[in-house]
């Protein structure tokens, strides 16, 4: 009898439980590849140009870099626009100056030049841009921060699955846990061995010393900076080729941020700004003749030519980074600028352009006045070259309130690019030591700094040899204990010929 009140039951039969399985990600040979290269390339990239110096492996290593970047990139189908085109071949004529001098400076401002626009030109093939764009800095933190940050880990998990897919992957990680388990006991075993035998002590004693070496620790010190460097380059190439809904940069919404930030009234902006610009009338009107005397050729009593040109420069340097922060306030902040930009705005703008593009002529042609008497040094070359940067830079700012529509970054970008080929291709130590000598051949400097030349780099130093102004025993007395002089050092152009010109004089 059945005494359930509900009636029959079915049994229970419980449901198989499907465990979801996560898919891997599938990375292309093309990934792979890159990831492995990248490696490569960052490592030498620590070896030949953060920790020696930098000669024609450098300029291989960039040539590389640049053609496996178009490679890769063409191969995820992106498409390069003329501009693009136009930018990969400014890097690779940039790449070519770590080869032509041995200037350290300009090389180290080469490469990070190159850092810069080889990360841009990556993002802008792979936004397929065709020209600068106009809010050229959100460019700029895209391409150096944002995208290469955001996939930093990811050369990491391809490295992990190609090793784990792999037969070859998996005998090498049973290899190295070999390797490292049986350390302790070596060691113990080699102690041994080595109180017990004088010969075999000498042996593994040199095997030591060579494995704990200086080098070897440099090399170890190089592959773990290499590592970081390596995920931000490859981070920085996959991110572009893989946005998956990363935001791309957005015209409107960088005019629309821009809008946010107009918060002071531009009569606030007035009030604070006149009484600067009737402060620099006033202090032209009094240091007249202090600043004519820099363009007639004679000086200010009281000063010597040192002081004169020195105390320029810190002038110009102060008032023009006061101006351009107080034009970028203006510009960025004023709640009618833009389009909207009051005429007011615009002449205030104007007027501080103007009374900075005079000081910096002033600056310059005293600059001028010194180095006729005394020559050319680094120091006047860099900060005349900065000058010049600078002057052209505020003359952009004054043709943009006439002219909205100007591509400022675009016009920028070019005159910088110029105006920095100039600075490298012109090898300034080979210019100054030049220019001193002939300077004091034809009478106008009463003596030569050949100590100043001994101790430039080989650019210099192979000027003088030709001169004959220095003797092979003087250079070779120098040159050994200057940086660049190490064994990568000597691995440009003037390095090579001062290298053959001494030891030919020598034989």
């Amino acid at each position: 009898m059945n005494n359930n009140i509900y009636g029959p039951q079915t049994p229970y039969i419980p449901r198989p439980v499907t465990a979801k399985v996560k898919e891997k990600p599938v990375y292309s040979k093309a990934e792979v590849v890159l990831s492995v290269f990248v490696f490569i390339a960052a490592f030498c990239f620590m070896r030949y140009v953060v920790f020696h110096a930098m000669g024609f492996i450098t300029t291989g290593l960039y040539i590389a870099i640049i053609t496996a970047a178009i490679v890769y990139l063409r191969k995820k189908e992106c498409s390069f626009s003329k501009f693009n085109k136009v930018l990969t071949g400014v890097l690779y004529i940039f790449s070519i100056v770590f080869s032509i001098t041995a200037n350290n400076f300009i090389k180290t401002l080469d490469a990070l030049f190159l850092f810069g626009a080889g990360a841009y030109l990556v993002y802008s093939i792979g936004a397929d841009n065709k020209n600068v764009e106009r809010f050229m800095p959100y460019a700029l933190c895209k391409a150096l921060f944002e995208y290469p940050f955001s996939n930093f880990g990811k050369q990491a998990a391809i490295t992990s699955d190609s090793l784990s897919n792999s037969k070859a992957g998996s005998n090498a990680k049973y290899i190295i846990t070999g390797l490292v388990l049986t350390v302790p006991l070596t060691a113990v075993v080699a102690a041994l061995l080595m109180s017990a035998d004088d010969g075999l002590q000498r042996m593994l004693s040199g095997i030591a010393e060579r494995i704990f070496s200086e080098e070897i620790w440099n090399i170890i010190l190089q592959l773990c900076l290499a590592i970081p460097c390596s995920l931000y380059l490859f981070g920085m190439f996959y991110t572009n080729t893989h946005l998956n809904g990363l935001a791309v940069l957005d015209e409107n919404r960088c005019k629309q941020r821009l809008f946010n930030i107009r918060f002071v009234s531009n009569l606030i902006v007035y009030t604070a700004v006149t009484p600067i610009c009737i402060l620099y009338v006033m202090f032209f009107i009094s240091q007249a003749s202090y600043f004519l005397s820099a363009f007639t050729n004679s000086l200010p009593e009281g000063y010597t030519y040192a002081d004169y040109a020195r105390q320029g420069f810190f002038e110009l340097f102060a008032v023009a980074l006061i101006n351009l922060g107080v034009l970028c306030f203006m510009s960025l902040f004023s709640k009618k600028t833009g389009r909207e930009k009051t005429k007011a705005l615009k002449f205030y703008s104007v007027t501080i352009s103007i009374f900075t593009i005079i000081l910096i002529a002033t600056a310059i042609s005293k600059m001028v006045m010194y180095i006729d008497n005394y020559g050319l040094t680094e120091l006047r070359v860099y900060t005349s070259w900065f000058m010049v940067l600078l002057a052209f830079t505020f003359v952009m700012i004054i043709v943009k309130q006439f002219r909205y529509d100007m591509q400022f970054a675009k016009h920028f970008s070019i005159m910088f690019t110029v105006m920095f080929a100039i600075l490298c291709f012109s090898r300034p130590e080979a210019l100054i030591a030049r220019y001193n000598i002939e300077m004091y051949e034809s009478g106008y400097l009463d003596e030569l700094d050949t100590n100043t030349i001994l101790n430039m780099s080989d650019d210099g130093l192979l000027v003088a040899l030709n001169e004959g102004e220095v003797t092979v025993e003087e250079v070779n007395e120098h040159k050994e204990h200057l940086y660049q002089r190490d064994s990568f050092g000597k691995l440009n152009i003037p390095a090579i010929l001062v290298d053959s010109k001494t030891q030919r004089d020598e034989l």
